[in-house]
């Protein structure tokens, strides 16, 4: 019957009558084309009829037919794209059947005619027509069955999965991915993908940037065929899905990759899960890659709810390696919570420690792997919170991140335990995840143009200069170092150099206020009954830094400090022979640090003997001659330090020497100091005392921003409709001085006649006159407290209204 049916006719026609060709026939398959191009119509029957001749094909095993309808049915979708909806499911139940003839060569060709479709269909139809649907999901999975092919032929395994990954690319490539129900496709999707990204030699997110695979190049007689062939097809094609993933998409693809990790018990050791995680944030849209910080914290949440067994412990490891990973790529994570972040990362290090130590070493080879779990825990956590500092989002942020670990440091409390970890254990803590964060903005402040919004303020630790103080050694130490590498990573060298005279830092209020704070803090700490020697070598480290920070003005500032240090010596308020040795040993070798910055010879020669007649008499402390000093660097008590030596030092520093060689000859003086006299008066001041407390005066100190302009003023309003007369244009700021004599001229202008003002003026006084009847009572309580001596009797028409478009 079909012989009659011109559709059937033109089809039948394509196919060659004699043995030995090969593909259809081109004049015929030019005509079936532009006949189904043209009666769109007729694609429906076109569909069946080829269905029907394809099945009864594959049953009588007519490979050559089977060809010649492939062909035909990729002819008919590049000419016909724009209906493809007419006849898409009779191309997919063709490439099915196809398909499941496990035959290389048509398998090859059903691949490349899947690949043409999936470039044009769109997926409108998927989840409105269900048997088309369930058909497509079908083939999807039979190629994704290919992908992992594992016949005893390698060449046809290695070519079976080269057609599976080609037909899984287009897949991912097709409109159609997003069109439906993106989850089913999904999971058809990325089980081939990870699985084979799993058993590769090579990092996923390094395949990834190998060069792209063509996936229309043939699977057959293919000489670059090869397993790293099949790895960066798998590798680009999760490139590709996640490249064009966004919002909730991001959360369900990643959901598969949890599964597998969990099923597979993929996730120790994190090699495979870091190079993943790595693949999946280089491919995410740039406002998409916060979502991937977001999940994992959301399973270390899950996770941190269940029992803890030795598969949780692996999984927890490799989350925090994955975290540590993403969170010091430097890559921006735009849209990311810093400060929720952090928060989440800080209590899960807390609460891995419950019970255990941080762990600073790797563990050796003969400890378990819970030692080794432990450390990339700890580590992992420690180092994502540095890393997260180093990316900048908004202005204030390492501010708020300091301030955040600050605030942790609990320096006011009197707990012995926080969080289930002694006080002393929490601190080393918090003192870590500063410290990282400290090292980490600074190497991310060394790329950027503006440096100084990188540096996180002095203000910001002043909350903990206090642990300077502490009852502990250990966290006493421990801070000061921490500051010191603080301090010493802002420290521009630049500045330190005299051009010719010397460059004042010390501007900043808030700077000068964290000077004197330490500085302060420092007179009480060489005064604790338990200052040991780690102590004094902490102190003086802290005073070179803090020194070297602020130039000539840290120099200056600090001279008064080290003289009352050497009057503690002097009057033995500090007690112990060797410890008063060890801190007159400090203020001689902070002189010697600040005579070498400056490059102040006679300076240096003066130290040089002050320091050799101390030795020579035993007044000189072991821990500052660096012949002696690694003989005594185990010894942390000044009891056991010298037991047999008690001299006591009655050779100090002669500050009348120190200050004139200081204000004659060193680089110190400003260019209008020209003989010496403002710095010497500088120098000589005595610490604590009101004239030093006053000389914040001296010090250059301006605002963080000058507000002279946005100040509001009151100014004089137009007065009348003369604007020649110069005395009526005029502007006069309210002052100090003539504040009484404006507020009278405002009551007597209230009671003046209203016939004499501008427009404006009335309004103006009509306006004031709604206000309640005891305004004119408060002015005049103001104006009796006032005692300038001005008389009120005074006529004037200043006036405390200022028009908004006046001036």
């Amino acid at each position: 019957m079909h012989l009659y049916v011109k559709h059937a006719t033109l089809i039948n026609n394509c196919y060659p009558e004699k043995e030995g060709e090969n593909g259809p026939r081109s004049s015929e398959l030019s005509y079936l084309t532009f006949y189904a191009s043209s009666r769109p119509v007729k694609l429906t029957k076109v569909g069946t009829f080829l269905e029907n001749k394809v099945k009864r094909d594959v049953s009588k095993n007519r490979k050559q037919n089977n060809q010649v309808s492939l062909e035909i049915i990729k002819a008919l979708i590049q000419s016909c794209h724009r209906d493809l909806n007419l006849f898409s499911k009779y191309a997919v139940k063709i490439l099915s059947m196809i398909i499941g003839t496990q035959d290389l060569d048509l398998m090859d060709l059903s691949c490349e005619t899947f690949i043409v479709f999936c470039s044009y269909h769109d997926g409108s139809t998927l989840g409105v027509d269900a048997e088309f649907t369930s058909d497509f999901e079908g083939l999807v999975q039979k190629f994704a069955d290919l992908c992992n092919n594992s016949n005893s032929d390698s060449s046809i395994s290695l070519s079976m999965q080269h057609i599976g990954h080609r037909a899984i690319q287009a897949a991912i490539s097709s409109q159609a991915l997003h069109a439906s129900n993106f989850k089913v496709q999904l999971g058809l999707i990325m089980p081939p993908l990870v699985t084979t990204l799993s058993t590769s030699s090579t990092s996923a997110n390094v395949l990834a940037k190998n060069e792209s695979v063509d996936i229309r190049q043939s699977s057959l007689n293919n000489k670059k065929l090869e397993k790293g062939v099949i790895d960066t097809l798998a590798a680009k094609s999760a490139n590709l899905l996640f490249t064009q993933l966004s919002g909730s998409a991001v959360r369900t693809a990643l959901s598969p990759l949890f599964t597998f990790m969990d099923n597979k018990k993929k996730w120790w050791p994190p090699n495979f899960s870091v190079s993943i995680m790595e693949l999946v944030l280089d491919a995410l849209q740039p406002q998409n890659r916060y979502l991937l910080v977001s999940e994992v914290l959301q399973q270390l949440e899950f996770l941190s709810k269940e029992n803890k067994t030795d598969v949780s412990v692996e999984k927890l490891a490799s989350l925090v390696s994955i975290l540590d990973t993403i969170l010091n790529a430097n890559i921006p994570l735009v849209g990311i919570s810093v400060l929720e972040v952090l928060n989440s990362l800080f209590n899960h290090l807390i609460s891995a420690l419950q019970g255990r130590s941080f762990r600073n070493e790797q563990p050796s080879e003969s400890e378990d792997t819970s030692a080794m779990y432990e450390y990339a825990i700890h580590q992992g956590l420690a180092h994502s919170i540095g890393g997260l500092a180093s990316q900048t989002y908004y202005q204030n942020q390492l501010n708020d991140v300091t301030g955040y670990i600050i605030a942790k440091l609990r320096a006011g409390t009197t707990l012995n335990q926080v969080d289930g970890l002694q006080i002393h254990e929490y601190r080393r803590v918090a003192l870590i995840c500063l410290e990282l964060i400290v090292s980490t903005s600074k190497e991310a402040g060394d790329d950027d143009e503006y440096v100084s919004e990188n540096n996180i303020a002095l203000s910001s630790w002043l909350p903990a200069i206090s642990l300077l103080t502490d009852r502990v050694p250990e966290t006493r130490i421990e801070f000061a170092q921490t500051l010191t590498r603080y301090l010493e990573a802002t420290t521009n060298e630049a500045d330190l150099i005299p051009e010719p005279y010397p460059k004042h830092l010390l501007k900043q209020h808030s700077d000068v206020k964290f000077v004197d704070y330490v500085h302060q803090t420092i007179i009480d700490w060489v005064q604790m009954p338990s200052c040991n020697v780690g102590d004094v070598g902490a102190m003086y480290t802290l005073l070179c830094a803090l020194t070297r920070r602020f130039g000539a003005d840290g120099s200056i500032r600090t001279v008064p400090l080290v003289f009352k240090l050497q009057s503690l010596v002097k009057q033995s308020a500090i007690k112990q022979t060797s410890r008063q040795r060890a801190i007159a040993a400090t203020t001689v070798e902070w002189f010697g640090m600040v005579a070498h910055m400056h490059q102040i010879s006679p300076l240096q020669d003066y130290l040089k003997g002050l320091k050799d007649d101390r030795v020579a008499h035993k007044e000189y402390s072991p821990i500052f001659l660096p012949e002696i000093a690694p003989t005594v660097d185990h010894i942390n008590n000044f009891e056991e330090l010298e037991p047999e030596n008690t001299t006591v030092v009655d050779k100090f520093i002669d500050r009348h020497v120190v200050v004139e060689i200081l204000s004659k000859d060193g680089p110190l003086r400003d260019e209008e100091d020209t003989h010496g006299l403002d710095l010497e008066s500088k120098l000589y001041v005595e610490w604590g005392s009101e004239a030093f407390v006053n000389q914040e005066r001296s010090f250059r100190i301006r605002a963080s921003r000058d507000l002279d302009d946005v100040k509001p003023k009151l100014v004089t309003p137009w007065t009348g409709a003369e604007f020649d007369s110069p005395d009526q244009s005029q502007k006069n700021t309210i002052k100090v001085e003539n504040l009484k004599e404006a507020l009278v001229s405002q009551q007597k202008s209230t009671a003046g006649n209203e016939n004499d003002l501008d427009s404006l003026q009335m309004m103006t006084k009509r306006s004031l006159a709604k206000r309640p009847s005891d305004t004119k009572t408060d002015i005049d309580s103001i104006l009796s407290s006032l005692s300038l001596g001005i008389s009120t009797s005074q006529s004037t028409s200043t006036s405390l209204v200022n028009p908004p478009y006046k001036g």
